[in-house]
């Protein structure tokens, strides 16, 4: 596959990302993908078979966007909860920014029973992440004694799938995010954690 066709899928995955994110994938078209990348519908057809290819381009690539973001969210030597609040909040601010809750519900819905795997490897990436953000964290000395790390990932990470699809403003999902990497950390060192990451 040549430069240029690789460029101009990666082009039209990442206009169709927007208008998936916007319409979902039942009411987007392939008029709207094309009108998206600013092509012509027969020369999206010249790189992808249908939407659900297109779709599946779209999504490999916000997953892997997301979980870079996060892993370098969790890097450094800030407090625990900050460290665990930038983690989340890295998923947190990719659905909430775009388009209103109820459609992030729907478009996993879709996701889920449009590319399972996908879905599945991508959950599984963000709770490694997770974890690995929580086993860097020195003063989490609890960690493993209260709650094993990748059991306290995915119930971190089932959490901010309950913090993401509610109807709270951006704002107001932030703060109980940052609230919850609180009480994490309260309940993983006994002691509280001061932050400023809202």
């Amino acid at each position: 596959m040549s430069v240029s066709v690789e460029s101009k899928r990666l082009l039209i995955a990442r206009a169709a990302l927007g208008v998936f994110v916007r319409y979902g994938y039942r009411r987007t078209s392939m008029d709207l993908l094309a009108q998206a990348a600013r092509m012509s519908r027969p020369a999206v057809y010249q790189h992808f078979k249908n939407k659900q290819e297109i779709f599946l381009a779209a999504a490999t690539l916000v997953t892997e966007q997301i979980t870079t973001a996060a892993r370098e969210a969790g890097a450094g030597d800030q407090p625990a909860a900050e460290r665990i609040y930038r983690v989340l909040a890295v998923k947190l601010n990719a659905f909430s920014d775009a388009a209103p809750a109820e459609f992030h519900a729907d478009l996993f819905t879709e996701a889920a029973d449009i590319a399972p795997d996908l879905v599945q490897c991508f959950e599984e990436d963000y709770r490694n992440v997770i974890e690995a953000a929580l086993i860097d964290c020195a003063e989490l000395d609890l960690l493993e004694t209260v709650l094993p790390a990748r059991d306290c990932a995915a119930l971190l990470l089932d959490a901010l799938k309950g913090i993401t699809q509610t109807q709270h403003d951006v704002q107001a999902k932030r703060t109980r995010l940052l609230q919850l990497a609180e009480l994490t950390v309260r309940g993983l060192t006994g002691t509280s954690q001061e932050s400023s990451a809202c």
